[in-house]
């Protein structure tokens, strides 16, 4: 199951990672050149926003495949990168992280729920929608963690 690869304890293929890695990040600056076309189709109003949008998915998932590249070209570079990446310590402050910044995240939505009721009850509604979608995401993966753990 793609879970224990994820949070398995043995070492992880790192040239493998590195070109998943180097696709996505070229399937980001598409989207980031798909989202620079939508400023161009929809105009003025919304220019600045799809444009920003556009541009930082655009450079972000060009730096992030060079990078990965470069991991793969250079034997020192990428025998430090694999070491740091398998290495329990930093693998398990990643976890605790993800859940930390996750349950935060939680907490966060929960109470722009009950400020933004004051506010606008639309806003309320999809803040709430999120807030409900994020928690079913959440109770997913505690079922599928438990069975594949």
């Amino acid at each position: 199951m793609w879970l224990n690869k994820l949070f398995a304890e043995e070492p992880i293929d790192f040239e493998k990672r590195c070109r998943m890695r180097i696709k996505v990040g070229l399937g980001v600056g598409v989207l980031g050149l798909l989202s620079l076309g939508m400023m161009a189709v929809l105009g003025e109003q919304d220019a600045a926003f799809y444009g920003s949008l556009g541009a930082g998915l655009l450079v972000g998932g060009i730096l992030s495949a060079f990078r990965n590249r470069r991991y793969l070209r250079d034997p020192v570079l990428k025998k430090q990168r694999e070491v740091a990446e398998n290495d329990e310590r930093n693998r398990l402050m990643g976890l605790r992280c993800w859940a930390y910044a996750g349950y935060t995240m939680f907490l966060l939505l929960y109470a722009g729920v009950m400020i933004s009721g004051f506010v606008d009850r639309r806003a309320a509604m999809v803040l709430l929608t999120v807030t409900g979608v994020y928690a079913l995401v959440l109770m997913l993966f505690r079922i599928l963690l438990r069975k594949a753990m």
